[in-house]
């Protein structure tokens, strides 16, 4: 599945790099080369989103309510690597991003070469070739930063969500 749809970028994300009309979120990492790495995510950014309680996208403080995108995986756990977004920028994610926005329905099958200061996913090479995973948005008031398969991650365990909205969600094709 493939879309060219290109949403309008929110002005509150103008002040961001761009790829074929497309923001490139804080957390991106741009390899040696110049390249944008969508689907990476640079350690350091990470981290200090994480820490700082700063949006994954726009790399700006988060203030009353934070939003984590997440794979139907990370729900059980209740946490997630990815940081968490302002809900004007995981509503832009949502239409942008073809992972999560359910325009992809397959996961790469050859994973980026990564710079040290670059991050693949915990579980990237289980993820490779494989089918898609449903997303959800996650609303939260807060969260608490904990360390999830060696890495920072972002849960809400022992709290109430304020809502899970399904994003994509796939049925098997059986035709």
């Amino acid at each position: 599945m493939t879309d060219v749809t290109v949403p309008p970028i929110p002005l509150s994300l103008r002040h961001l790099p761009t790829v074929g009309g497309l923001v490139v979120p804080w957390i991106t990492p741009r390899a040696a080369d110049g390249r944008y790495l969508f689907g990476s995510v640079d350690r350091d950014r990470m981290g200090r989103a994480l820490l700082n309680r700063w949006c994954g996208v726009c790399g700006r403080p988060l203030e009353h309510r934070a939003v984590l995108m997440m794979r139907l995986s990370d729900l059980p756990r209740q946490c997630t690597s990815e940081p968490a977004l302002h809900p004007w920028c995981a509503a832009y994610t949502s239409q942008s991003c073809p992972m999560i926005g359910g325009r992809l329905d397959h996961y790469r099958s050859c994973l980026p070469r990564l710079d040290t200061n670059m991050l693949s996913a915990p579980d990237a090479s289980a993820r490779q070739g494989a089918a898609a995973e449903p997303w959800f948005a996650v609303w939260l008031a807060g969260y608490r930063v904990i360390t999830d398969h060696g890495n920072l991650a972002a849960s809400y365990a022992g709290t109430k969500p304020l809502r899970i909205r399904t994003i994509t969600w796939r049925l098997p094709n059986i035709f």
